[in-house]
């Protein structure tokens, strides 16, 4: 609402230490439970259908998500406008720290890491496959529409995951990772084959599921067709922003 402060109900005075303003609305502007938001900001543009990809749940009968920001949004009455409930990002990232202990980047990419300046025939870092790079390659706009930012696998995961693979090997599998993760279809193999070694292997979601703090997280199995035929299973988690951590 306008002139809403962060952490106030409308009508109160202003808030002292108002933090990030949500795009498209006033400066610290955030509602709360039963607060109406105005119509205009209940337009096409910010209502998001695809509320799995952004850790919410399904909207009742009646209601829809509003989002202003990755991570930032409210479930608002289509007929009145009335908030039932609110998801903002600082709230989200505070959740995720407590549970997971940090927020991860794409500089804590093993891929990001060791291959950024190796050719990319797989298209990972041109296609923002790696968290934190989507909104790089797409001119870092906001946008309501799907939220796919990507996976990220860090060292310590990454070098026990990919450690038989080269950089050719690891763009190639990164791809099948981030379409297997961000499918929704759990049980289906996604393939991966580097043309110039020769060597493949597959990725699946054996499952997904929803952690305590309320992230979406899959459960997933990772095969090699090469070397010692490795197999391998692990948990991943969608953080606030909307990437894929693999956290084991």
């Amino acid at each position: 609402m306008p002139g809403v402060m962060m952490g106030q109900r409308p009508g109160a005075g202003p808030a002292a230490g108002a933090r990030n303003a949500l795009p498209g609305l006033p400066y610290g502007a955030r509602w709360s439970r039963g607060d109406r938001v105005p119509q205009q900001y209940r337009q096409g543009q910010y209502a998001v259908p695809d509320w799995r990809a952004r850790n919410l749940t399904a909207p009742p009968r009646g209601y829809q998500w509003m989002c202003y920001d990755v991570g930032s949004c409210v479930l608002v009455s289509i007929a009145t406008g009335v908030v039932r409930e609110t998801r903002y990002r600082d709230d989200r990232d505070d959740l995720w720290r407590r549970r997971y202990s940090r927020t991860w980047t794409y500089d804590d990419d093993i891929y990001y890491r060791e291959c950024r300046d190796r050719p990319d025939p797989a298209g990972v870092l041109l296609g923002g496959l790696i968290g934190g790079l989507l909104g790089q390659a797409a001119g870092g706009e906001h946008r309501a529409g799907p939220t796919i930012a990507g996976v990220i696998i860090g060292s310590a995961v990454g070098a026990a995951l990919t450690r038989d693979m080269d950089c050719e090997d690891r763009g190639y599998a990164y791809r099948s990772y981030y379409d297997a993760l961000n499918a929704g279809r759990p049980g289906m193999p996604y393939r991966w084959t580097n043309p110039h070694s020769g060597h493949g292997g597959s990725f699946s979601v054996r499952s997904y599921y929803t952690d305590p703090n309320g992230f979406s997280c899959a459960t997933y199995l990772n095969e090699e067709t090469f070397a010692n035929r490795r197999r391998t299973n692990g948990h991943a988690c969608r953080q606030p922003d909307g990437a894929w951590v693999f956290i084991d």
